[in-house]
């Protein structure tokens, strides 16, 4: 392929990208189609299979590198050995309600578009395998925080109390998502509160 044939392509697969992202945001994944994308990006409703087999496909090349870049940070916070379990918490909990705040109404494509059972085992999409294992990372630091015997016991007990968790996170981000304030003003206002949240849930759980 030619230096200037394979720019072509790539201009034409970012274009694709885009507007993928743009309607999946507006419309919802499941409401969009191929020839939808193909007619925004100005490509043949053909012509778009050649870039991506199926809309599964371009769903993961936009929400997969993402995705990663906020489980890096996570991990960053999980290998801290100088915080304690609950800052360690906090800080992946945090670093969720950034992703999510920073990215508008396209974080509901990244978390929930095409998205299976957390408790899964082996999910056929990589993009489920990803959101999996961020969600083991939430299960993982709240049973060190709680670190209790009936909770390390129970294996649906650990999932069902980091459902619970990430019910609350969910709330957290859909509450300011297509907030008219600036996301870094936003979080200084609101993440205290938002630690308040877990800190009262985290609480809850151990007194149980």
């Amino acid at each position: 392929m030619t230096s200037r044939r394979k720019k072509l392509t790539e201009e034409m697969k970012s274009a694709i990208r885009n507007s993928a992202a743009r309607l999946f945001a507006e419309k919802g994944y499941q409401a969009v189609t191929m020839r939808e994308i193909a007619k925004e990006a100005g490509c043949s409703h053909t012509a778009i299979y050649l870039y991506f087999k199926n809309k599964e496909d371009l769903l993961q090349q936009i929400a997969i590198p993402p995705l990663l870049e906020m489980e890096d940070r996570m991990l960053f916070h999980m290998s801290d050995t100088s915080l304690r379990p609950l800052d360690k918490l906090l800080g992946i909990c945090r670093e969720y309600a950034i992703f999510c705040l920073s990215s508008g109404s396209f974080f509901n494509v990244m978390i929930t578009s095409a998205s299976g059972r957390v408790d899964k085992e082996e999910p056929e999409l990589e993009i489920n395998v990803i959101r999996n294992r961020i969600f083991g990372h939430l299960i993982q630091m709240l049973e060190s925080t709680i670190h209790s015997q009936e909770h390390e016991a129970d294996p649906d007990l650990r999932l069902n109390r980091a459902r619970i968790l990430f019910y609350y996170m969910q709330g957290f981000v859909q509450t300011y998502t297509g907030s008219l304030e600036a996301v870094e003003p936003l979080l200084e206002r609101t993440v205290p509160i938002y630690h308040d949240g877990i800190k009262t849930i985290v609480a809850g759980m151990k007194a149980r």
